[in-house]
């Protein structure tokens, strides 16, 4: 029998061998995907980095932003809404609210105006207190509105009461110079226990937005007894700000009329101060806001809307400016 010639065998590359080159290959093109992610998120670390530190920085510096008050917190949702204060003490409503540095807006040409600012503090109180209480977004250092107080005393400013530059605008009579209106809103205990001193200091007039409802709801708000010890000071004038900050641009018709009704009421009772001028919680209203409010004699009432100059043409919604930790000479005092 013949014999069957065996084939030559062929060399070949290893199956294991073909394997490695593609591991190998697949490592490169991974390495080469690594680094490239590396190099792109080195830029942005060296880019931005510095641009938040910056603008970090200057938020604080100037002070130009601000959150909401310690009794507001914030659901799963992301929208604030009022923390429970007691069975008997209404909640605050959603806000956002904004510091911010300028100069005065630009003289209105609509109607009788004046250049009359309108300055807007809340909490003011030793920073390291703020510090403690969570509050230093909404606080201006009590040193500091002392500095401020005494700049508008060696200036020449007359502060107003809100009535003042409100008869002043319906009657289209003048102003003396320099007049201008210190604000504090919502009613804050801290207004009594370090503003007062200073504006008796001074000999300087201020105006508080009164949020009646939240008057004793907690150790950071007036009691009566401190609300009376500011009106029997002759140096404070009272404004509506609801019941519970209420934001009256929105609700049942009833609700906006009881929270308008009720703070009045209690202003009245507990300060014998009649009230005919309004503040709008967190700015906000709306037409049914103003035309509600002028039905029940409201002949004035202020926004936060920036600006000096105030007109007739829009009493209803008059400017005002809040103030940070800075010197009144940077928002062009």
């Amino acid at each position: 029998m013949l014999k069957k010639k065996k084939r030559a065998k062929t060399k070949s590359i290893p199956k294991k061998i073909k394997y490695n080159k593609k591991y190998i290959n697949s490592f490169k093109n991974l390495s080469t995907l690594r680094l490239f992610s590396l190099f792109i998120f080195i830029i942005l670390v060296i880019f931005l980095i510095p641009s938040f530190y910056l603008l970090n920085n200057k938020l604080r510096a100037n002070n130009n932003y601000i959150h909401a008050p310690k009794f507001l917190k914030t659901n799963a949702a992301g929208s604030t809404e009022s923390a429970k204060l007691s069975a008997k003490t209404p909640a605050p409503s959603p806000t956002t609210l904004t510091y911010s540095v300028g100069t005065p807006s630009a003289q209105p040409t609509n109607g009788y105006c004046l250049r009359v600012p309108v300055l807007v503090y809340h909490h003011i109180q030793p920073e390291i207190t703020a510090k403690q209480l969570g509050q230093t977004s909404l606080t201006v250092d009590s040193g500091f509105f002392d500095q401020q107080m005494s700049y508008l005393a060696s200036n020449g400013y007359t502060t107003l009461w809100a009535a003042d530059l409100i008869n002043a605008l319906r009657n289209h009579t003048g102003l003396p110079a320099k007049s201008i209106l210190v604000t504090m809103d919502d009613g804050y205990a801290d207004n009594d226990v370090y503003a007062l001193p200073v504006l008796k200091k001074y000999g300087l007039k201020a105006n508080l937005m009164l949020a009646t409802g939240l008057v004793g709801s907690n150790p950071d708000m007036l009691s009566w007894n401190q609300v009376q010890d500011m009106k029997n000071s002759g140096l404070i004038y009272f404004t509506n700000h609801t019941w519970s900050h209420y934001a009256i641009n929105h609700g049942p018709q009833s609700k906006i009329e009881m929270e308008i009704d009720t703070a009045a009421e209690q202003i009245k009772q507990y300060t014998g101060q009649d009230v005919n001028i309004f503040t709008y919680p967190y700015g906000s209203f709306n037409n049914n806001a103003i035309t509600t409010l002028q039905a029940k004699g409201y002949i004035g009432a202020f926004s936060t809307i920036p600006g000096f100059y105030q007109c007739d043409s829009f009493i209803m919604t008059l400017h005002r400016n809040h103030i940070g930790n800075a010197p009144l000479s940077a928002y062009g005092l």
